[in-house]
């Protein structure tokens, strides 16, 4: 019988980097994976924290940190091991050659689809908006056959966000795919994978745009976590390319997973896909194992210590009942629930106020280990990283990622 160190349970950026930084201390782990998580939906940046309780912009996502409140995981988790995630980050990223950019100190505010600025924390390169309030001339590509991205929307939107001073200048590209289709960012992305297609697109741009200038275009700088493309198209033009944020699915996001996930097989992370578990195996307040269901049979899996990260109600880490009541569905861990369930949400989704339901998840303690109701310990060696931890709301403060990495990270170090 196979006992590991450590077992991971989630696929997303959270089981990733718990898996990853577990493996750096050299652990035996095992990830056990039955999706791949929100990282393609979401997007491939990393929020720390973009906002105050009060809605405000934060000064920096290191001061913002410094400001939470006492039940939210960055408060539990602590500011030095919140550092120390992100140099872990950045440092992994380096070694896999796909670097990121960004620091605590520093809140970078980039363009999304939409025309507006949004604050994060650390983007690939594909996103570096250094230049973008350096360079006057602005040129915001478009693709007659992309659904769903409206260059003209992002040129009026931009005068808002960054002052009607620059020049917004809207190029659209015409190539012609195979049937005449509509296509998608992916199909974009693949595209300029091949060099016929980089060829085919550097075409389309000379003459239209020129040398100096910054070009904001849709995430579609290749599809492989390096920046092959983005180095290509920079050096036939002359020009300074961002991405811009969309909604899914998002290639920033499919690079860094893709990027992880070659990571955790050079560490020798043995990796299970489709094992959806379905219940631990618990002896003298500790787990030994957990049992998943997969297409033939069931199969058991030991190991000193494991690692919750499954997601909260999207991902299926947190179930919500018709009784208003929420439940964690493998270790059976009690959710407080401190409002009744008409109160669960404000009367006004985009509010300036967080969403309670938001805030629903796991209590845990500075090792982020789970606890009971009245705060006494409920397992020494099972952790919980991601989503599925109560205090926060990450669409409000803009802090999905960030906890998902913090809280990953903190969870391996204290196995």
């Amino acid at each position: 019988m196979r006992k590991d160190d450590v077992i991971v349970i989630g696929g997303g950026f959270a089981g990733l980097i718990a898996a990853a930084a577990s493996a750096k201390r050299g652990k035996k782990v095992t990830l056990l994976s039955f999706g791949m998580g929100t990282l393609t939906v979401g997007s491939g940046i990393v929020d720390i924290l973009g906002y105050n309780n009060d809605g405000t912009a934060a000064l920096t996502p290191e001061v913002a940190v410094k400001m939470v409140e006492d039940d939210h995981p960055y408060h539990k988790i602590g500011l030095q091991a919140v550092k120390e995630s992100v140099e872990f980050f950045l440092e992994l990223c380096r070694e896999e050659m796909y670097p990121y950019i960004g620091s605590l100190n520093e809140m970078k505010w980039i363009p999304t689809a939409a025309g507006t600025l949004k604050p994060t924390c650390l983007v690939p390169k594909t996103i570096d908006v250094a230049r973008l309030k350096e360079i006057d001339t602005i040129y915001i590509v478009g693709f007659h056959c992309l659904k769903d991205y409206y260059a003209e929307l992002v040129a009026k939107n931009l005068k808002t966000s960054l002052g009607s001073d620059n020049k917004y200048e809207v190029v659209m590209i015409n190539h012609q795919f195979s049937g005449g289709r509509d296509v998608t960012i992916l199909d974009l992305a693949r595209w300029l994978d091949s060099e016929a297609g980089r060829a085919a697109f550097i075409k389309e741009l000379q003459g239209k745009i020129k040398p100096g200038a910054v070009v904001l275009i849709p995430p579609i700088l290749g599809t492989a976590p390096d920046y092959l493309v983005l180095d290509a198209v920079k050096k036939a033009t002359g020009c300074h390319f961002i991405e811009t944020v969309t909604i899914p699915p998002s290639i920033s996001g499919l690079r860094l997973r893709s990027m992880l996930i070659n990571h955790l097989k050079k560490m020798g992370v043995r990796m299970i896909e489709k094992a959806n578990v379905m219940q631990s195996i618990l002896e003298d307040g500790k787990c030994v194992g957990v049992v998943t269901d997969g297409i033939d049979r069931e199969r058991s899996y030991y190991a000193q210590s494991f690692i919750l990260a499954t997601g909260g109600f999207y991902g299926g880490g947190l179930i919500s009942s018709e009784l208003g009541e929420v439940d964690e569905p493998i270790f059976k861990i009690p959710i407080q629930i401190p409002i009744t369930q008409e109160k669960w949400s404000n009367l006004n989704l985009f509010s300036n106020e967080k969403q309670p339901f938001a805030k629903i998840g796991i209590r845990i303690d500075e090792k982020m280990r789970p606890l009971d109701e009245k705060g006494n310990l409920l397992f020494e060696n099972v952790f919980v990283a991601g989503r599925n931890l109560q205090g926060y709301d990450f669409c409000f403060e803009k802090s999905g990622n960030g906890v998902a990495l913090t809280s990953g990270y903190q969870a391996a170090m204290s196995v």
